[in-house]
């Protein structure tokens, strides 16, 4: 399975998709720190404001977007493997 790449939504900010086709898992804002280096912002992203949160904060937008996971919520009462690596290792 491939995981989908981030949506650019403006010239800083990049909304992540995985479970749900329609709303974002979560939201990656650009920053530039005063060194003038690029800060990533992960930010899981809720349909009320007040429920969203900083995750993480990472120096490439690849990491950020590596940060961000699909559920493994188990339906069936057993984790079934990928698309994340099992928590056990």
């Amino acid at each position: 399975m491939t995981r989908p790449k981030p949506i650019r939504y403006d010239r800083d900010t990049w909304l992540v998709m995985r479970d749900n086709p329609v709303l974002p898992k979560a939201v990656i804002r650009r920053y530039t720190d005063k060194r003038g280096a690029d800060q990533y912002l992960v930010i899981r992203w809720d349909l009320d404001p007040a429920q969203r949160r900083l995750m993480a904060v990472c120096e490439t937008l690849e990491r950020a977007d590596d940060l961000v996971r699909y559920d493994n919520t188990p339906k069936d009462g057993y984790w079934k493997g990928p698309p994340n690596p099992h928590p056990a290792g």
